[in-house]
């Protein structure tokens, strides 16, 4: 843990430099919790800060919620109130939260958490469900946001039921089980539900703590009614060619077992591994509540995916042999087929199955027969050492 003393000295240097940088009056330093991300994605992004003259770049592009910084600060405005995020974990025994956290004025603090409170609330435009069987997308409505439910939250609890849910999303990959948390991840947005995005990357920072059980507990925290996703939980916990027991499935029971939530919580597990391979422990009911299988789909849901193709395309192709031939072909399959199609129509002016079929059928046998390292190795190695030089990192 962090001396009091060091932490205190260090808090109060932070949160005087990041006033300075944005000019803010009587600061107040808090985090943000379940709500960052609605408050960084809509406030106006301002520039980087040194803090005590360091200033540390990071290249993440793939969302503005990042400061772009491993050790500085970044100015931010949202409808007129300035406020600062600094980032200054240098330790990784010292609690994340306490230097990485959010600075702005006391007058403006009340004013700023109300925005982004109505922000939070507002509705999102609903998007269409995965394409899933129709019985399997009703029961996963059902036992997600059928449970939280107000009006059926408060009735299971007068009746004794548990105030958490576990469910469990199986399939080899590419079978829906992403897009069913994307799907449910939108809805929890339009209805004003909390959620929480566990990643493997996450979990194991949260292990390698100073405070293991503690941070990842706080993972797989609500502090009101949500659901909360961890995505391919199995790399997190273990390694899937193995069944042995290890620290971390302990840490992991323990923080499950810990959670207390005011309404209620979903945990939508995802994994590609087969299920004898997950310890028994997780998978009792308390835990896990309900296993949903994902599998390859039959023709009429091939079907229905490519009928959300858009409609040049779709009039430009052959549907019914399309289904025919995509049998025993995966949901992320049939929609490479279609970004080839794309691709080949941006250089052609044409819609062109045949050939998207056998670059498909080319692409894979080359992934199939290529015997690519993880990682770097020598260049000009065997194939029984190394490989071609390239590191392929899938």
């Amino acid at each position: 843990m962090t001396p009091l003393s060091t932490y205190s000295a260090d808090h109060r240097f932070l949160v005087e430099s990041a006033a300075r940088a944005t000019d803010l009056t009587d600061p107040v330093a808090f985090v943000a919790g379940g709500y960052a991300h609605n408050l960084v994605v809509n406030a106006t992004r301002g520039p980087l800060v040194p803090i005590d003259g360091a200033l540390v770049r990071q290249w993440v592009t793939r969302s503005k919620y990042y400061p772009g910084t491993a050790f500085g600060i970044r100015l931010y405005s949202l409808e007129g109130i300035r406020f600062a995020r600094c980032v200054a974990n240098v330790d990784t025994d010292y609690e994340e939260s306490a230097y990485d956290l959010f600075v702005v004025s006391r007058a403006d603090y009340l004013k700023l958490f109300r925005r982004v409170l109505r922000l939070s609330r507002q509705k999102v435009e609903n998007g269409p469900p995965p394409v899933l069987p129709d019985s399997q997308l009703e029961v996963l409505r059902q036992n997600t946001l059928g449970y939280l439910d107000r009006n059926n939250l408060k009735r299971i609890k007068e009746l004794g039921g548990r105030p958490k849910r576990g469910l469990l999303l199986t399939g080899p990959p590419g079978n829906g089980k992403t897009s069913a948390c994307r799907w449910l991840w939108e809805e929890c947005q339009r209805h004003g539900y909390e959620y929480q995005l566990v990643s493997p990357d996450a979990y194991q920072a949260a292990r390698r703590s100073c405070n293991p059980v503690q941070a990842v507990r706080e993972l797989f925290t609500v502090h009101r009614c949500g659901v909360i996703f961890f995505d391919d939980m199995d790399v997190a916990l273990r390694d899937r060619n193995t069944v042995r027991e290890t620290d971390d499935q302990a840490v992991f029971l323990s923080a499950l077992d810990g959670i207390q939530v005011n309404e209620g919580v979903v945990y939508v597990f995802t994994t590609n591994c087969s299920l004898d391979l997950i310890d028994p422990a997780f998978k009792r009911p308390g835990r896990i509540d309900l296993v949903l299988h994902f599998t390859l789909p039959d023709a009429p849901l091939r079907r229905r995916l490519m009928d959300r193709w858009h409609a040049d395309l779709r009039a430009g192709i052959d549907l019914d042999t399309a289904v025919k031939q995509t049998a025993g072909y995966s949901f992320a399959e049939v929609e490479e087929l279609k970004n080839l199609l794309i691709l080949r129509y941006i250089d052609t002016n044409g819609w062109d199955w045949d050939w998207a079929m056998e670059q498909f059928r080319e692409n894979r046998t080359d992934l199939a027969e290529q015997h690519r390292h993880v990682g770097f190795a020598p260049v000009g190695a065997g194939s029984n050492g190394s490989s071609n030089g390239n590191g392929d990192g899938h």
